[in-house]
């Protein structure tokens, strides 16, 4: 008898814990306000725990894709709460995944895939995976992407992303480079699709003062597009090229 109230003492707690583990990983679009309130909605999205976090539309009906946003380096959260908003009204499965940006990239690539394994098993009826990863997030997806032993379409989007390297962030890691010192990244599966989102370099505050652009890798299987230099009359930078690709997303 006491071994079974034990028994269901433990169950209580761990379904307790899930509980509390839930709770902690949605947040609703009316959480994150943007506009003037956009910093601090952007410190609520990225104090988030580690891992997915689902963003929610109260309006929002069901659909079979599913939507995951891989913040960058440092980031502050900000730049993708307007992202996340439009997105969620769209999607109902829009998730924003957070992440120790002291690991290395492929590690958290690895990581990631499998966050979203156990997410595609939760739930059949998923038929396809949109990823879209900033700046250092563009390395984490570009490295997840060998990771996904997926039969489901699946694209992924790199923004601004440093694909080629940069020394400042991944000297510790023991990443693969060719003998033009260029990162080389495992190859994927045909079911994957991959487009790189460039930034106009000497718009780019995170580039400019570079002497390269490293944004400027060339895969076989990766489409490339520039970024104009301008948004509704400002100039397109690094954190806003963000908007401009998921505004471009949702409109086509």
């Amino acid at each position: 008898m006491r071994k079974f109230l034990l028994f269901v003492v433990l169950i209580l707690i761990s379904s307790c814990n899930s509980n509390l583990s839930d709770k902690n990983s949605f947040l609703l679009t009316s959480d994150l306000p943007a506009g003037e309130f956009v910093k601090e909605s952007g410190k609520k999205l990225i104090n988030q725990p580690f891992g997915f976090t689902k963003i929610i539309a109260d309006s929002t009906q069901f659909n079979d894709k599913i939507i995951i946003a891989v913040h960058g380096y440092k980031s502050e959260g900000y730049e993708w709460v307007s992202s996340l908003n439009n997105l969620a009204e769209e999607y109902s499965n829009t998730y924003f995944y957070r992440y120790d940006w002291d690991i290395c990239p492929d590690i958290v690539g690895d990581n990631l895939a499998g966050s979203i394994v156990a997410l595609i098993q939760s739930n059949s009826q998923f038929n396809k995976i949109v990823i879209f990863g900033h700046s250092y997030g563009g390395l984490v997806v570009t490295y997840l992407a060998s990771e996904l032993e997926m039969d489901i379409p699946i694209e992924i989007h790199t923004i601004a992303a440093p694909l080629i390297g940069h020394s400042q962030i991944i000297d510790k890691c023991d990443l693969k480079y060719n003998e033009d010192n260029i990162l080389v990244y495992p190859s994927w599966k045909t079911n994957i699709t991959h487009h790189q989102w460039r930034t106009q370099k000497h718009q780019d505050g995170a580039f400019r003062d570079l002497d390269y652009d490293p944004q400027d890798i060339n895969f076989n299987n990766s489409e490339v597009i520039l970024l104009p230099k301008t948004m509704n009359g400002q100039r397109l930078g690094h954190n806003w090229s963000i908007t401009w690709v998921i505004d471009w997303y949702l409109n086509n």
